[in-house]
Protein backbone atom coordinates (compact mmCIF):
# COMPACT_ATOMS: atom_id res chain seq x y z
CA UNK A 1 0.00 0.00 0.00
CA UNK A 2 2.66 2.40 1.05
CA UNK A 3 4.36 2.01 -2.21
CA UNK A 4 1.35 2.55 -4.55
CA UNK A 5 0.54 5.60 -2.13
CA UNK A 6 3.79 7.23 -3.27
CA UNK A 7 3.43 6.20 -6.97
CA UNK A 8 0.25 8.05 -6.78
CA UNK A 9 2.32 11.28 -5.21
CA UNK A 10 4.70 11.50 -7.37
CA UNK A 11 1.97 11.87 -10.06
CA UNK A 12 0.96 14.45 -8.01
CA UNK A 13 3.88 16.31 -8.11
CA UNK A 14 4.85 15.44 -11.53
CA UNK A 15 1.94 17.14 -12.89
CA UNK A 16 2.39 20.05 -10.51
CA UNK A 17 6.05 20.51 -12.58
CA UNK A 18 4.27 20.07 -16.01
CA UNK A 19 1.72 21.57 -15.90
CA UNK A 20 2.87 24.85 -14.59
CA UNK A 21 5.94 24.48 -16.95
CA UNK A 22 3.19 24.27 -19.66
CA UNK A 23 1.22 27.08 -18.38
CA UNK A 24 4.12 29.22 -18.41
CA UNK A 25 5.24 28.49 -22.28
CA UNK A 26 1.77 28.79 -23.74
CA UNK A 27 1.60 32.13 -21.95
CA UNK A 28 4.79 33.09 -23.61
CA UNK A 29 3.91 32.21 -27.01
CA UNK A 30 0.83 34.56 -26.65
CA UNK A 31 3.32 37.43 -26.23
CA UNK A 32 3.56 38.24 -29.96
CA UNK A 33 4.38 41.25 -32.28
CA UNK A 34 3.22 42.06 -35.42
CA UNK A 35 5.29 41.29 -38.66
CA UNK A 36 5.99 43.22 -41.55
CA UNK A 37 5.82 40.19 -44.21
CA UNK A 38 2.19 39.74 -45.45
CA UNK A 39 2.50 36.63 -47.48
CA UNK A 40 -1.01 34.84 -48.80
CA UNK A 41 -2.31 32.36 -46.44
CA UNK A 42 -5.38 29.83 -48.23
CA UNK A 43 -7.91 28.88 -45.31
CA UNK A 44 -8.79 25.51 -45.86
CA UNK A 45 -12.10 24.36 -44.53
CA UNK A 46 -13.46 20.69 -45.05
CA UNK A 47 -16.90 20.55 -45.06
CA UNK A 48 -19.43 18.08 -45.17
CA UNK A 49 -23.09 18.65 -43.73
CA UNK A 50 -22.60 22.26 -42.36
CA UNK A 51 -24.96 24.16 -43.64
CA UNK A 52 -26.11 24.81 -40.02
CA UNK A 53 -22.45 26.18 -39.26
CA UNK A 54 -20.49 27.23 -42.11
CA UNK A 55 -22.03 30.61 -42.59
CA UNK A 56 -21.05 32.19 -39.17
CA UNK A 57 -17.54 30.34 -39.87
CA UNK A 58 -16.40 32.30 -43.21
CA UNK A 59 -18.11 35.62 -41.97
CA UNK A 60 -15.58 35.32 -39.31
CA UNK A 61 -12.97 35.00 -41.89
CA UNK A 62 -14.37 37.44 -43.81
CA UNK A 63 -14.17 39.64 -40.83
CA UNK A 64 -10.19 38.92 -40.20
CA UNK A 65 -7.77 42.04 -39.30
CA UNK A 66 -5.15 39.81 -41.92
CA UNK A 67 -6.57 40.71 -45.30
CA UNK A 68 -4.54 38.63 -47.46
CA UNK A 69 -6.33 35.73 -47.47
CA UNK A 70 -8.02 33.32 -50.05
CA UNK A 71 -10.98 30.95 -48.33
CA UNK A 72 -11.34 27.88 -49.46
CA UNK A 73 -14.33 25.61 -48.46
CA UNK A 74 -14.02 22.00 -50.33
CA UNK A 75 -17.78 20.76 -50.15
CA UNK A 76 -17.13 16.73 -49.42
CA UNK A 77 -20.71 15.48 -50.95
CA UNK A 78 -22.77 16.93 -48.43
CA UNK A 79 -26.28 16.53 -48.90
CA UNK A 80 -27.75 19.61 -47.41
CA UNK A 81 -27.63 23.35 -48.59
CA UNK A 82 -23.76 24.02 -47.73
CA UNK A 83 -22.98 24.35 -51.14
CA UNK A 84 -25.76 27.11 -50.89
CA UNK A 85 -24.52 28.73 -48.46
CA UNK A 86 -21.21 29.02 -49.66
CA UNK A 87 -21.86 30.59 -52.96
CA UNK A 88 -24.42 33.15 -51.21
CA UNK A 89 -21.37 34.15 -49.50
CA UNK A 90 -18.92 33.90 -52.01
CA UNK A 91 -20.91 37.10 -53.88
CA UNK A 92 -20.06 38.88 -50.99
CA UNK A 93 -16.41 38.47 -50.53
CA UNK A 94 -14.83 37.34 -54.06
CA UNK A 95 -11.62 35.61 -51.37
CA UNK A 96 -14.32 32.78 -50.39
CA UNK A 97 -13.66 29.61 -53.15
CA UNK A 98 -15.73 27.09 -53.58
CA UNK A 99 -14.13 23.56 -54.90
CA UNK A 100 -16.41 20.79 -54.75
CA UNK A 101 -14.71 17.92 -53.58
CA UNK A 102 -13.84 14.98 -55.76
CA UNK A 103 -15.38 11.37 -55.27
CA UNK A 104 -13.43 9.35 -52.25
CA UNK A 105 -10.27 7.75 -53.89
CA UNK A 106 -9.93 3.69 -52.23
CA UNK A 107 -7.57 4.25 -49.31
CA UNK A 108 -7.95 7.48 -48.41
CA UNK A 109 -9.98 8.62 -45.30
CA UNK A 110 -12.50 11.40 -46.02
CA UNK A 111 -11.46 14.25 -44.05
CA UNK A 112 -7.61 13.59 -45.14
CA UNK A 113 -8.67 13.13 -48.78
CA UNK A 114 -10.84 16.55 -48.50
CA UNK A 115 -7.38 18.65 -46.94
CA UNK A 116 -5.62 16.68 -49.33
CA UNK A 117 -7.74 18.46 -52.23
CA UNK A 118 -7.67 21.98 -50.01
CA UNK A 119 -3.53 21.54 -50.20
CA UNK A 120 -3.78 21.05 -54.02
CA UNK A 121 -5.94 23.51 -54.47
CA UNK A 122 -4.20 26.50 -52.93
CA UNK A 123 -1.88 29.16 -53.78
CA UNK A 124 -0.67 30.62 -50.51
CA UNK A 125 2.38 30.19 -48.71
CA UNK A 126 1.02 28.87 -45.34
CA UNK A 127 -2.37 27.21 -45.31
CA UNK A 128 -4.74 27.32 -41.90
CA UNK A 129 -6.69 24.09 -41.95
CA UNK A 130 -9.92 24.67 -39.32
CA UNK A 131 -13.15 23.29 -39.09
CA UNK A 132 -16.52 24.53 -40.59
CA UNK A 133 -17.76 24.64 -36.60
CA UNK A 134 -15.15 27.08 -35.68
CA UNK A 135 -15.54 30.89 -35.24
CA UNK A 136 -12.46 32.73 -35.48
CA UNK A 137 -12.21 36.34 -34.14
CA UNK A 138 -10.85 38.94 -36.12
CA UNK A 139 -7.42 38.40 -34.97
CA UNK A 140 -7.18 34.75 -35.30
CA UNK A 141 -5.10 34.32 -38.41
CA UNK A 142 -2.65 37.33 -37.79
CA UNK A 143 -2.08 35.82 -34.20
CA UNK A 144 -1.02 32.36 -35.65
CA UNK A 145 0.74 33.65 -38.80
CA UNK A 146 3.09 35.71 -36.03
CA UNK A 147 3.54 32.68 -33.74
CA UNK A 148 4.55 30.44 -36.57
CA UNK A 149 7.01 33.58 -37.89
CA UNK A 150 8.56 34.72 -34.81
CA UNK A 151 9.81 30.44 -33.32
CA UNK A 152 10.25 29.75 -37.40
CA UNK A 153 7.73 26.96 -37.03
CA UNK A 154 6.48 24.93 -39.99
CA UNK A 155 3.12 23.68 -38.18
CA UNK A 156 1.11 25.52 -35.65
CA UNK A 157 -1.50 24.27 -33.60
CA UNK A 158 -3.51 24.86 -30.22
CA UNK A 159 -6.71 24.21 -28.15
CA UNK A 160 -9.70 26.51 -29.34
CA UNK A 161 -12.04 27.70 -26.65
CA UNK A 162 -14.47 24.85 -26.42
CA UNK A 163 -17.73 25.37 -26.19
CA UNK A 164 -21.20 23.20 -25.25
CA UNK A 165 -24.50 23.81 -23.55
CA UNK A 166 -24.32 20.29 -21.99
CA UNK A 167 -22.19 20.20 -19.22
CA UNK A 168 -21.56 16.52 -19.18
CA UNK A 169 -20.33 17.03 -23.01
CA UNK A 170 -18.63 19.95 -21.92
CA UNK A 171 -16.64 17.73 -19.24
CA UNK A 172 -15.94 15.15 -21.78
CA UNK A 173 -14.64 16.95 -24.32
CA UNK A 174 -12.17 18.70 -21.45
CA UNK A 175 -10.67 15.15 -21.61
CA UNK A 176 -7.84 17.30 -24.06
CA UNK A 177 -6.42 18.73 -20.47
CA UNK A 178 -4.98 15.16 -19.94
CA UNK A 179 -2.12 16.69 -22.89
CA UNK A 180 -0.57 19.88 -20.90
CA UNK A 181 -1.47 18.18 -17.12
CA UNK A 182 0.10 14.40 -17.87
CA UNK A 183 1.62 14.33 -21.00
CA UNK A 184 3.63 16.67 -23.19
CA UNK A 185 6.69 19.25 -21.67
CA UNK A 186 5.89 21.93 -24.38
CA UNK A 187 9.44 23.92 -23.62
CA UNK A 188 11.13 20.47 -24.33
CA UNK A 189 9.01 18.88 -27.31
CA UNK A 190 9.92 22.26 -28.99
CA UNK A 191 13.27 21.36 -29.09
CA UNK A 192 13.28 17.64 -29.02
CA UNK A 193 10.75 17.52 -31.78
CA UNK A 194 9.65 14.00 -30.77
CA UNK A 195 7.01 12.25 -32.68
CA UNK A 196 6.20 11.23 -29.53
CA UNK A 197 5.13 14.10 -27.73
CA UNK A 198 3.99 15.89 -30.91
CA UNK A 199 0.17 17.22 -30.86
CA UNK A 200 -2.33 18.89 -33.29
CA UNK A 201 -5.66 19.71 -33.13
CA UNK A 202 -8.16 19.59 -36.51
CA UNK A 203 -9.56 22.82 -35.30
CA UNK A 204 -6.26 24.86 -35.74
CA UNK A 205 -3.71 23.51 -38.28
CA UNK A 206 -1.68 26.36 -39.08
CA UNK A 207 1.54 25.18 -41.89
CA UNK A 208 3.58 25.75 -44.18
CA UNK A 209 2.47 24.59 -47.77
CA UNK A 210 6.51 24.21 -48.41
CA UNK A 211 6.90 22.06 -45.58
CA UNK A 212 3.53 20.60 -46.74
CA UNK A 213 4.61 19.97 -50.03
CA UNK A 214 7.75 18.56 -48.65
CA UNK A 215 6.21 15.55 -47.41
CA UNK A 216 4.06 14.57 -49.91
CA UNK A 217 1.01 16.47 -48.71
CA UNK A 218 -1.32 13.81 -46.62
CA UNK A 219 -0.18 10.93 -48.53
CA UNK A 220 1.60 9.75 -45.46
CA UNK A 221 -1.59 9.76 -43.70
CA UNK A 222 -4.51 8.68 -45.82
CA UNK A 223 -5.32 5.84 -44.12
CA UNK A 224 -5.26 7.28 -40.55
CA UNK A 225 -8.35 8.13 -38.37
CA UNK A 226 -6.83 11.26 -36.39
CA UNK A 227 -4.96 13.22 -39.39
CA UNK A 228 -4.11 15.99 -37.12
CA UNK A 229 -1.89 14.33 -34.45
CA UNK A 230 -0.52 12.00 -37.38
CA UNK A 231 0.46 15.19 -39.07
CA UNK A 232 2.14 16.72 -36.27
CA UNK A 233 4.10 13.52 -36.12
CA UNK A 234 5.04 12.88 -39.60
CA UNK A 235 6.31 16.96 -39.40
CA UNK A 236 8.47 15.94 -36.06
CA UNK A 237 9.91 12.80 -37.79
CA UNK A 238 10.82 15.15 -41.08
CA UNK A 239 12.31 17.60 -39.24
CA UNK A 240 9.77 20.34 -40.01
CA UNK A 241 9.18 21.87 -36.65
CA UNK A 242 5.97 22.18 -34.94
CA UNK A 243 4.84 23.81 -31.91
CA UNK A 244 1.40 23.85 -29.66
CA UNK A 245 0.28 27.62 -28.61
CA UNK A 246 -2.44 28.41 -26.56
CA UNK A 247 -5.90 29.21 -29.43
CA UNK A 248 -8.60 30.04 -26.68
CA UNK A 249 -8.91 34.08 -27.27
CA UNK A 250 -8.55 33.91 -31.19
CA UNK A 251 -11.22 30.85 -32.01
CA UNK A 252 -13.68 28.97 -30.30
CA UNK A 253 -15.27 25.93 -31.33
CA UNK A 254 -18.96 23.96 -30.91
CA UNK A 255 -17.26 20.50 -31.64
CA UNK A 256 -20.16 18.13 -30.23
CA UNK A 257 -23.74 18.61 -29.94
CA UNK A 258 -24.45 15.72 -27.68
CA UNK A 259 -23.16 13.41 -24.94
CA UNK A 260 -23.11 10.39 -27.15
CA UNK A 261 -21.69 12.25 -30.53
CA UNK A 262 -18.68 13.45 -28.28
CA UNK A 263 -18.17 10.14 -26.70
CA UNK A 264 -18.14 8.36 -30.42
CA UNK A 265 -15.66 11.37 -31.28
CA UNK A 266 -13.16 11.23 -28.77
CA UNK A 267 -12.78 7.23 -28.56
CA UNK A 268 -12.15 7.07 -32.06
CA UNK A 269 -9.65 9.82 -31.42
CA UNK A 270 -7.92 8.29 -28.72
CA UNK A 271 -8.13 4.81 -30.49
CA UNK A 272 -6.56 6.13 -33.55
CA UNK A 273 -3.43 7.96 -31.89
CA UNK A 274 -2.87 4.88 -29.95
CA UNK A 275 -1.13 2.40 -32.04
CA UNK A 276 -2.37 -1.27 -31.66
CA UNK A 277 0.13 -3.87 -30.22
CA UNK A 278 0.55 -6.63 -26.90
CA UNK A 279 2.94 -4.28 -25.65
CA UNK A 280 1.41 -1.02 -26.47
CA UNK A 281 -2.05 -2.72 -24.99
CA UNK A 282 -0.02 -3.74 -21.44
CA UNK A 283 1.09 -0.03 -21.36
CA UNK A 284 -2.33 0.96 -21.65
CA UNK A 285 -3.46 -1.29 -18.82
CA UNK A 286 -0.63 0.04 -16.64
CA UNK A 287 -1.67 3.34 -17.22
CA UNK A 288 -5.56 2.88 -16.71
CA UNK A 289 -4.88 0.82 -13.27
CA UNK A 290 -3.15 4.09 -12.54
CA UNK A 291 -5.88 6.12 -13.53
CA UNK A 292 -8.40 4.26 -11.76
CA UNK A 293 -6.38 4.93 -8.75
CA UNK A 294 -5.91 8.25 -9.34
CA UNK A 295 -9.98 8.46 -9.24
CA UNK A 296 -10.52 6.98 -6.23
CA UNK A 297 -7.62 8.51 -4.15
CA UNK A 298 -9.54 10.72 -2.14
CA UNK A 299 -11.93 8.57 -1.10
CA UNK A 300 -9.57 5.78 -0.12
CA UNK A 301 -7.22 8.31 1.91
CA UNK A 302 -9.98 9.80 3.99
CA UNK A 303 -11.11 6.18 4.58
CA UNK A 304 -7.41 5.08 5.43
CA UNK A 305 -7.05 8.39 7.50
CA UNK A 306 -9.65 7.27 9.88
CA UNK A 307 -8.76 3.76 9.62
CA UNK A 308 -5.29 4.98 10.58
CA UNK A 309 -6.81 5.85 14.46
CA UNK A 310 -6.91 1.84 15.00
CA UNK A 311 -4.12 0.94 12.63
CA UNK A 312 -1.07 3.90 12.92
CA UNK A 313 0.64 2.01 9.76
CA UNK A 314 -1.83 3.45 7.52
CA UNK A 315 -1.51 6.77 8.46
CA UNK A 316 1.42 7.68 5.73
CA UNK A 317 0.05 5.70 2.86
CA UNK A 318 -3.09 7.71 3.65
CA UNK A 319 -1.44 10.85 3.92
CA UNK A 320 0.64 9.99 0.59
CA UNK A 321 -2.32 9.64 -0.97
CA UNK A 322 -4.11 12.76 0.02
CA UNK A 323 -1.50 14.73 -1.16
CA UNK A 324 -0.91 13.25 -4.72
CA UNK A 325 -4.78 13.72 -5.03
CA UNK A 326 -5.04 17.24 -4.05
CA UNK A 327 -1.94 18.04 -6.33
CA UNK A 328 -3.12 16.22 -9.54
CA UNK A 329 -6.58 17.63 -9.71
CA UNK A 330 -5.14 20.88 -8.58
CA UNK A 331 -3.56 20.89 -11.29
CA UNK A 332 -6.07 19.84 -13.41
CA UNK A 333 -8.47 22.19 -12.13
CA UNK A 334 -5.95 24.91 -12.87
CA UNK A 335 -5.10 23.95 -16.23
CA UNK A 336 -8.76 22.97 -17.10
CA UNK A 337 -9.45 26.96 -16.08
CA UNK A 338 -6.54 28.08 -17.90
CA UNK A 339 -7.95 26.43 -21.48
CA UNK A 340 -11.00 28.45 -21.04
CA UNK A 341 -13.25 25.50 -19.32
CA UNK A 342 -15.88 26.99 -16.62
CA UNK A 343 -15.00 26.40 -13.01
CA UNK A 344 -18.07 23.77 -12.90
CA UNK A 345 -16.11 21.39 -15.56
CA UNK A 346 -12.72 22.64 -14.26
CA UNK A 347 -13.44 20.40 -10.78
CA UNK A 348 -14.98 17.22 -12.59
CA UNK A 349 -11.14 15.92 -13.21
CA UNK A 350 -11.74 12.21 -11.52
CA UNK A 351 -15.23 11.81 -13.17
CA UNK A 352 -13.32 12.76 -16.36
CA UNK A 353 -10.27 10.35 -15.66
CA UNK A 354 -13.40 7.53 -15.53
CA UNK A 355 -14.69 8.65 -18.69
CA UNK A 356 -11.02 8.17 -20.57
CA UNK A 357 -10.99 5.28 -19.83
CA UNK A 358 -14.31 3.68 -20.87
CA UNK A 359 -13.61 5.75 -23.31
CA UNK A 360 -9.80 4.05 -24.51
CA UNK A 361 -11.51 0.36 -23.72
CA UNK A 362 -14.87 0.49 -25.86
CA UNK A 363 -12.77 2.28 -28.51
CA UNK A 364 -10.32 -0.90 -28.61
CA UNK A 365 -13.06 -2.96 -28.12
CA UNK A 366 -14.99 -1.73 -31.36
CA UNK A 367 -11.21 -1.60 -33.73
CA UNK A 368 -10.25 -5.07 -32.10
CA UNK A 369 -13.99 -6.59 -33.29
CA UNK A 370 -13.58 -4.94 -36.97
CA UNK A 371 -16.57 -2.75 -35.68
CA UNK A 372 -14.90 0.39 -36.40
CA UNK A 373 -16.08 3.79 -36.41
CA UNK A 374 -18.24 6.96 -38.76
CA UNK A 375 -17.40 10.11 -39.11
CA UNK A 376 -19.96 12.49 -40.89
CA UNK A 377 -21.83 9.21 -41.69
CA UNK A 378 -18.80 7.45 -43.52
CA UNK A 379 -17.26 3.97 -41.99
CA UNK A 380 -13.50 4.93 -41.20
Amino acid sequence: MLWLSLLLCLIGIYSQILSLANKKRLTELSSTESCARNPLISIAIPARNEETTIENCLRSFMAQDYKNLEILVLDDDSSDSTAQKVLELQKLDSRIIYIKGKHLQTGWKGKIYAMQQLFEASNGEFLLFTDADTIHSPQSVGYGFHIMEKNKASLLSGYPLQRSKNRFTLALISAMVFNTVLFIPLRFQEKLQSSFYAMAIGQYLFVRKASLSDIGGFSLIKDNICDDVMLARVFAKTGHKQIFADMKNVVSCTMYHSFSDAFRGYERSITGVVKQSPFTFLAILIVVILLLGCVFAVPAAIFMLVYSLAHPELLMPALLLFLGSFLLFGSWNRMALFHGFPKNIAILGPFVFLLVIVMYLHGYYRKATGKGFTWKDRKI
